[in-house]
């Protein structure tokens, strides 16, 4: 449990220490489909497709400001989900492991390994 919880805690500062926009994209890969469908689509050209506010209220017809309070709601919404379900951090978990048990296939990693995937 010690080595799972370390892995763990060394895979989330990694993830607070990405850009905001890729952790983002991250979730949105992950949740962007319990999203509403204009939600997701702003938050697509907002941070995928890199868009401006401006050019996102021009392409939906909304203003700056609706274009970017929609987006912020949207964002908490991902961050939310992760907060609750923890499916990004629970599949981050399990490629380190995978990753350490291809480096060292002791039967302490492949156990590890085991039950992150059983966790998920």
């Amino acid at each position: 449990m010690c080595i799972i919880s370390a892995v763990m805690e060394n895979t989330l500062q990694k993830v607070r220490a990405l850009s905001k926009d890729l952790s983002v994209v991250l979730l949105l890969d992950y949740y962007g489909g319990l999203l509403p469908e204009k939600q997701r689509r702003l938050v697509e050209y907002y941070y995928c497709d890199d868009l401006s506010l401006a050019e996102i209220s021009e392409a939906e017809v909304i203003t700056r400001q609706g274009a970017r309070d929609a987006i912020v709601r949207a964002v908490k919404k991902l961050h939310d989900f992760e907060d609750t379900i923890g499916f990004a951090k629970k599949s981050d978990n399990v490629k380190k492991l995978f990753e350490n048990y291809e480096f060292d296939k002791s039967d302490i990693n492949l156990e590890a390994l085991k039950k992150a995937i059983q966790e998920i």
